[in-house]
């Protein structure tokens, strides 16, 4: 949907091997300045992702565990 919306205004990429490809054929100067969030915005997204899974969904299943562990012994 996004690049329905947009191609015609902007030339939307939301690829980043897309949006590359489109920086290196047209060499511009203004075409390298965005260029940053589509690397950098994927690194973030998986740090929070990581962190995300490792605090809040591990700690809830190793505490889930530990309940059903506790309980089985009694």
């Amino acid at each position: 949907m996004v690049h329905l919306a947009t191609i015609p205004i902007t030339g939307t990429g939301i690829n980043p091997a897309r949006s590359f490809a489109a920086a290196v054929i047209y060499n511009n100067d203004n075409v390298w300045d965005d260029q940053w969030i589509f690397w950098v915005g994927p690194f973030i997204g998986a740090l929070i992702a990581a962190a995300y899974n490792h605090y809040v969904l591990r700690a809830s299943a190793s505490k889930a565990f530990r309940s059903f562990h506790n309980n089985t012994t009694n």
